[in-house]
């Protein structure tokens, strides 16, 4: 070997293997040997040759993103062997329909206050409260005094 020139470091897929580790090896920027278990994880869920084989077949740019769901899943099928990323994914999507029924029903009542408030005091000058449903194109109207309008609402 050339003065200076170091031999290349084996990735953790070699390194298990206990074989030299070459240039064009495609685990080796994504396992480094430093971090045996989290190849160790992947290899035990999908094996060193489906690992090689789904590498092979994704874009060298988008390795990296595949390599880190292919550690995701794999601990998720460790902890539940059955469900595995499904059981996070149901658990999450039924925190999204929580989320969006809450918004709704909060939507709902700002929506509510905001027609309480336009319409709590439109009162002309015939003294005559009106009052529009947004659901509904009609207006219902009755004459008001104008100082109950000013009177707690303990005391009506």
């Amino acid at each position: 070997m050339a003065k200076g020139r170091m031999a290349p470091k084996a990735c953790a897929a070699c390194r298990s293997q206990r074989k030299k580790c070459s240039d064009e090896c495609l685990i080796a920027p994504h396992f480094p040997s430093d971090d045996m278990q989290r190849y160790s994880i992947v290899q035990k869920v999908y094996g060193f040759n489906n690992i090689v084989r789904m590498l092979k077949d994704v874009k060298p740019e988008q390795r990296g993103d595949a390599v880190n769901s292919l550690v995701y899943e794999a601990r998720a099928r460790m902890e539940d062997p059955v469900n595995g990323c499904a059981r996070v994914v149901h658990e999450l999507q039924k925190q999204i329909a929580e989320l969006e029924s809450q918004l709704a029903a909060k939507q709902e009542e700002i929506m509510n206050m905001h027609f309480a408030s336009e319409n709590l005091l439109s009162v002309d000058a015939g003294h005559v409260l009106c009052a529009t449903s947004p659901q509904s194109e009609y207006s219902v109207c009755e004459e008001v005094d104008p100082m109950m309008l000013w009177e707690p609402l303990w005391a009506v």
